[in-house]
């Protein structure tokens, strides 16, 4: 039977009667939502409900998987597992005739429902071996996003992959392509700590599926296996990064990322993840020695029956913004050596700062000629607008590799030698603030006579800057205003885009590069308050997913602190003795003696000339007795300790790193005798809590009584006259 939700086709010819997986209350959450809310709105409601659920499915980021792909508007598109429908309206949009197959009736109408507007959309609600027999016709696309590791669920028999694989093959046309994204079984975040997606558990996948059944996925080796046995399939190979779910860029063979570009992390929404190291160090290295491939999150792959280059070789998104913003910029390749750069807007808002970009080249052009720079060629098409594709090395690589070396005045004269250029640039004019500047960047309280420029691109920062043999080239100039702006505001931006992208340039911060070019502190402050309202214009109403990472996503639990506290507790311990002859304690000053899993007995020398002396036992955190301390005479020694006192010589280190201080050695002493017993950690923890319960009320007893003293002491004559006198 078919029936018709809005102008979107059900057909319930081949469903078995129930649904027969669900994920529960949360998929009538996402039926109200696609009856309730226009597509514009859905963003809005990912923000208010906070729910990684309704996130991943109603995310316009899970289109960008597909939205890229070469239709001509003319396609046949099959879609195999379109569950709630996350990349179907990118589809209906691009292609002529869209058919989804679908198990679950629930998802297939919130599919319906949330794309109701589509009348070339036939939904196909039952099991795919059964609907697949009926297919007649031949398709220009046939997708399997998020669906290929189900596979032994799809197909019964001995090896369901390669099965699934040919019999999806022999529904393309010619020249068509299966369009199959899947998590890599190796990808990096699962090293790194990153649960499993379908059972989330820790390293499930990596150690080769050993206590789950029902969902694989698979290496770059394992899967150009069964491309191979599924009678010799070829595949373009792509790597959606931070993975296929979310992507923000799309990288490829002939286009693989470049070092310092993998550093978004923060994609673990739906569950609690380790941080067992930094990945985008680790990246780099992958990088290096030409393993990226192996370890990117997932892969994207186009497959066909025959060998085929596709023109786009990388994408990314810039579509976390406002509408008006919303684009996309891609890499496209003609024939083996000819390139071009390609702007393409998302929105049809945005097409009009797509076409300003024309006109903003020019015009900039005849400002930047003047300091030996040029800008990116720009020509508007039918597409968007396309800019020269150029190679060569940024101001921001040379800058690292520089820091790399250690030549740190280099980096620095060079640095702010392309700073001068461009406060050469962008400072003829004397800056006065508009209508238009507040807008943008809110009513900052600038003073002074700052310079300007008539035009201000603002986003000449060093990673924009390329460097070639005869040439530097300004890359980006979308950002690009035709009112003032202050010149300094540009310079920071050049200074604070590189200092803070990147951990490793830390070291350059005590270098006072803000105040070399002229801006001070006062000012840094006003221009991060301009920073902030410029991104929240970029944004707009939009709410980015990152916005929302600390509010939906469980978080991660950092293993390196944890480790190192158990490091630290488990090390071996050792007394070490610290020596002031009159320069304070010094680690070349010291002598170490080993303590045993108890403590230790120890006569410990004193030399001559010694004014102070310091014990460290060792450096974890928990409680010591001091059971003995004193001098070959018999005399006690006198000390002071960073540990709170529990009594009968017991004293706990909260913060680990215990110390005893002994401030004056007795002239003539040479020897001390120290008998130091480590407690149990139970022991010392309740014995601490108890000392500070008890002393914490002693406290209050004793402010208790201080305010009672004074209530009296207010009711007295001389202090009521002590008040008069004061008032007067």
């Amino acid at each position: 039977m078919k029936e018709k939700i809005g102008k979107v086709v059900l057909d319930d010819t081949y469903y078995p009667g129930e649904d027969l997986y669900s994920d529960g209350a949360v998929e009538d959450e996402m039926l109200e939502i696609a009856r309730t809310y226009p597509e514009k709105q859905w963003n809005q409601v990912i923000a208010e409900r906070k729910s990684w659920p309704v996130l991943y499915h109603f995310s316009h980021i899970r289109e960008n998987i597909i939205s890229w792909l070469p239709f001509t508007g003319e396609e046949n598109v099959l879609e195999i597992g379109s569950g709630c429908g996350a990349v179907t309206g990118a589809l209906c949009k691009k292609a002529k005739k869209v058919t989804c197959i679908e198990l679950s009736k629930k998802r297939s109408q919130i599919n319906a429902w949330r794309h109701k507007k589509f009348g070339n959309l036939t939904i196909l609600m039952g099991n795919f071996q059964e609907i697949e027999r009926s297919l007649t016709e031949k398709y220009d696309y046939i997708t399997l996003i998020g669906v290929f590791e189900y596979g032994e669920n799809y197909i019964a028999s001995d090896t369901p992959f390669v099965d699934f694989l040919e019999t999806v093959a022999a529904h393309l046309k010619p020249g068509g392509k299966i369009v199959l994204a899947i998590e890599n079984r190796f990808g990096l975040k699962y090293w790194a700590g990153c649960t499993e997606d379908h059972f989330g558990t820790l390293f499930e996948g990596l150690e080769g599926y050993p206590t789950t059944k029902g969902v694989k996925t698979f290496t770059k080796k394992e899967l150009s296996a069964i491309l191979e046995k599924a009678g010799g399939l070829k595949a373009s190979w792509y790597y959606p990064f931070p993975d296929y779910k979310l992507p923000m860029t799309i990288y490829s063979d002939r286009r693989l990322p470049l070092k310092g570009e993998m550093n978004r992390t923060e994609t673990n929404f739906d569950r609690l993840r380790l941080q067992l190291f930094q990945e985008s160090p680790v990246y780099d290295s992958l990088l290096a020695n030409d393993l990226f491939p192996e370890f990117s999150n997932s892969f994207l792959l186009l497959i066909g029956k025959e060998e085929s280059r596709p023109q786009t070789v990388y994408v990314k998104f810039s579509n976390e913004r406002d509408r008006r913003f919303s684009l996309r910029t891609e890499i496209c390749e003609t024939g083996k050596y000819a390139r071009f750069v390609r702007k393409v807007p998302e929105t049809g808002e945005a097409e009009a700062h797509i076409r300003n970009l024309e006109n903003i080249e020019r015009e900039l052009t005849s400002l930047y000629e003047k300091e030996g720079m040029e800008l990116n060629y720009c020509k508007l098409e039918k597409e968007g607008a396309r800019l020269e594709y150029l190679e060569g090395t940024t101001l921001e690589e040379r800058l690292d590799s520089l820091l790399e070396q250690g030549e740190l005045q280099k980096l620095e004269d060079l640095f702010f030698f392309y700073l001068g250029k461009i406060r050469n640039i962008h400072s003829r004019d004397v800056f006065r603030k508009t209508q238009e500047f507040t807008k943008v960047f809110g009513d900052a309280a600038l003073e002074g006579d700052l310079r300007c420029g008539g035009i201000s691109n603002i986003d000449v920062v060093p990673a924009n800057i390329l460097i070639q043999q005869e040439r530097v080239v300004i890359l980006d100039y979308e950002w690009t205003f035709r009112f003032p702006v202050p010149c300094n505001y540009i310079l920071y931006r050049m200074i604070h885009y590189y200092l803070e992208s990147d951990g490793k340039r830390r070291v350059l911060k005590d270098r006072n590069f803000y105040e070399k070019a002229g801006i001070s502190e006062k000012e840094q402050k006003i221009y991060a308050g301009m920073e902030k309202c410029f991104q929240a214009y970029i944004e707009g109403s939009h709410v980015s997913l990152l916005s929302l990472y600390d509010e939906v996503s469980p978080g991660k639990v950092q293993i390196l602190p944890i480790y190192e506290k158990m490091r630290i507790a488990s090390a071996e311990r050792r007394l070490q003795v610290f020596y002031d002859r009159g320069h304070d304690f010094r680690e070349e000053d010291s002598v170490s003696y080993p303590m045993g899993k108890h403590g230790l007995t120890q006569e410990i020398e004193i030399p001559e000339g010694v004014k102070r002396m310091r014990l460290d036992p060792g450096e974890a955190a928990g409680g010591l007795v001091l059971k003995k301390l004193c001098y070959e005479n018999g005399g006690k020694a006198s000390f002071i300790s960073n540990g709170f006192p529990l009594g009968r010589g017991e004293y706990y280190f909260g913060a680990g790193d215990p110390q005893f201080i002994l401030e004056k050695i007795p002239t003539g002493v040479k020897k001390l005798q120290a008998e130091i017993e480590i407690m149990k950690e139970s022991e010392a923890r309740e014995a601490f809590w108890k000392g500070f319960s008890r002393v914490s009320s002693e406290k209050d007893a004793e402010i208790a009584g201080l305010k009672e003293k004074i209530r009296q002491m207010e009711n007295t004559k001389v202090w009521k006259l002590y008040r008069s006198l004061k008032k007067n």
